[in-house]
């Protein structure tokens, strides 16, 4: 599965990267990836914004509270 990690990334870079990240996971028809965004609520509630924009399903890892999996639709 892609990963992309954003541990030591600040906030304000977060949309940019997430954004290119997920547009580069479409158009290589991946069906599901995953971000780490460790324990940051605020990290978590900017990935929840983008996917809702791309009407994505994203959802906590069930085993780990700071990786979340994004279903690309």
């Amino acid at each position: 599965m892609k990963t992309l990690d954003l541990h030591g990334v600040k906030h304000v870079d977060v949309m940019r990267m997430v954004d290119n990240f997920l547009w580069e996971s479409m158009n290589t028809n991946l069906k599901e990836v995953e971000i780490i965004t460790g324990m940051s609520e605020q990290m978590k509630r900017i990935i929840y914004e983008i996917c809702e924009e791309y009407k994505m399903l994203c959802q906590e890892d069930f085993l780990n509270k700071g990786k979340l999996i994004i279903k690309i639709i």
